[in-house]
């Protein structure tokens, strides 16, 4: 690791040392507070908003609240920074830089940096500070805000511009690297999602013979099935679970929020110990009646209670595990969104989840459907986990060489870009 040739003691917050030439500065002498609107021009700017991904256009189709007007929306101009400086805890990113020319909330700070400074270098630097949540000490209120007169008085060190310059081309080349290389991953990740999504769905509905003679289902759903199996409602073989009580001491308790989409694997457990919820045992399923939550599907390999709008499916004719993987299918989420009801919270009747029609393969094939998809679709999450923790493992990699850089513990060299 370069290091540079010498460091002192630093009075930061966040680092020890800085190297001996680093300049100790504020930052109302790096930069200002640019508080231009666009007024009645504003039809002529860019909306734009701010998030992990740094500053980017705003889609004005993709929802959201917006005012009449936007005429007290303030300018943005490229090479400008933005700072968002209240709720501070709960906001996915606090500073970015800007490459467009636009607007952007009010709420907002807009900053531009002096001559002597770069501003992709003081990006780069409150990036590595905000994932860590580090300007924590300076909060004040209910909103975790910083005051407009504490944080230009905040103490950080720079290098002199040429280091800045050469900081922030390594970092733009580096990151940029990561990030391309985290998007690929991404897009494997899709891809083995929608293998595993193609996996189930053809499954449950068409079973594993691909030479077996097939029939039209009469369901839209289900489409085509092997000739020699049924289709029958889903209250004829699984029965709906209306049993509630008091949780018992250190029994698990699940609710929608702690399941994973599409796996059902439990992250958490509920921990309201007055709520009452409904019974479940090994080898049942839960199933949400939100439309927000209806992807989120548990097979149950121990006793506990359902919490909030979980209904409790127990098998009566389904093998436990076909009962899953049909109802767990995005066949059959997606014809239950399409029975939900409600603005607010769109909802699936229970009535209409337990009159649905499903699939019905005789019990021997039941049994190898689950199997065969049981090994499946284990391979495929346990690929899915390898290529999450890769980029879990990316991300912190990113942030770990941010921060040394900006920082100074690491010196960057021209022979390094």
């Amino acid at each position: 690791m370069n290091r540079y040739p010498e460091y002192v003691s630093s009075e930061s917050y966040w680092f020890d040392e800085v190297p001996s030439h680093w300049e100790k500065t504020r930052n109302k002498f790096i930069f200002y507070s640019d508080k231009s609107t666009v007024g009645g021009k504003w039809g002529e700017f860019d909306l734009l908003t701010m998030g992990k991904e740094g500053v980017r256009l705003r889609d004005m189709d993709g929802g959201g609240k917006f005012p009449e007007s936007f005429e007290n929306y303030k300018v943005v101009k490229p090479n400008q920074l933005i700072f968002c400086l209240f709720d501070m805890d709960e906001t996915p990113r606090t500073v970015g830089f800007s490459n467009l020319h636009g607007m952007i909330t009010s709420a907002y700070d807009v900053f531009s940096c002096k001559n002597n400074v770069n501003p992709k270098f003081v990006n780069y630097f409150y990036q590595s500070i905000d994932d860590v949540k580090g300007l924590r000490p300076y909060y004040t209120g209910l909103r975790k805000v910083i005051r407009s007169d504490t944080f230009m008085g905040i103490n950080i060190y720079i290098p002199p511009l040429q280091e800045q310059n050469l900081i922030s081309k390594y970092l733009d080349k580096k990151t940029s690297q990561i990030d391309s290389l985290i998007e690929k991953i991404q897009q494997k990740i899709e891809l083995l999602k929608e293998q595993r999504t193609s996996l189930i769905n053809h499954c449950v509905t068409k079973g594993l013979d691909p030479d077996v003679e097939m029939k039209d289902s009469g369901v839209e759903w289900i489409g085509e099935i092997p000739s020699h199996w049924n289709v029958i409602l889903l209250r004829h073989v699984s029965s709906l679970v209306n049993k509630k009580r008091l949780p018992v001491q250190g029994e698990k308790k699940i609710s929608p929020e702690h399941v994973e989409s599409e796996t059902g694997k439990i992250t958490n457990y509920y921990s309201d110990h007055g709520a009452e919820g409904l019974e479940f045992q090994p080898d049942d399923t839960l199933l949400n009646k939100l439309r927000v939550y209806l992807s989120k599907v548990v097979f149950c390999d121990f006793s506990g209670l359902s919490m909030g709008e979980m209904i409790v499916l127990r098998p009566i004719k389904y093998n436990p595990k076909y009962q899953f993987h049909v109802i767990s299918s995005s066949l059959f989420i997606d014809y239950l969104n399409s029975l939900s009801e409600g603005v607010k919270l769109p909802r699936t009747p229970v009535e209409g989840i337990m009159r649905t029609a499903v699939p019905f393969p005789p019990q021997n094939e039941q049994v190898l459907i689950s199997k065969h998809l049981d090994k499946k679709t284990s391979k495929i999450n346990s690929l899915i986990e390898k290529e999450t923790k890769r980029i879990e493992l990316l991300k912190e990699y990113r942030q770990s060489l941010i921060s040394n850089v900006v920082t100074g513990k690491v010196r960057i060299m021209e022979e390094m870009i």
